[in-house]
């Protein structure tokens, strides 16, 4: 396994691992091809239910807040 972790920003996450974000699909295609652990990294009170998506949009491994690490 390379010793590489990808950080993922986003406005919120869910609780699937799925993100919310500035809609340009960027992270989307780095995920599709990550071969390393996939962390997506928000606030806490950004942590939702659910979150809609598209049939394209990558869920990240783990959503990790300053309360809680979900592992997906």
């Amino acid at each position: 396994m390379p010793d590489t972790l990808v950080i993922v920003p986003a406005l919120a996450f869910d609780r699937k691992g799925f993100r919310l974000g500035y809609g340009g699909g960027y992270y989307d295609r780095l995920l599709a091809h990550a071969a390393c652990p996939v962390v997506g990294l928000v606030f806490h009170e950004l942590l939702v239910e659910e979150i809609p998506r598209e049939p394209w949009d990558m869920p990240v491994q783990a959503v990790c807040t300053e309360e809680v690490l979900l592992c997906i």
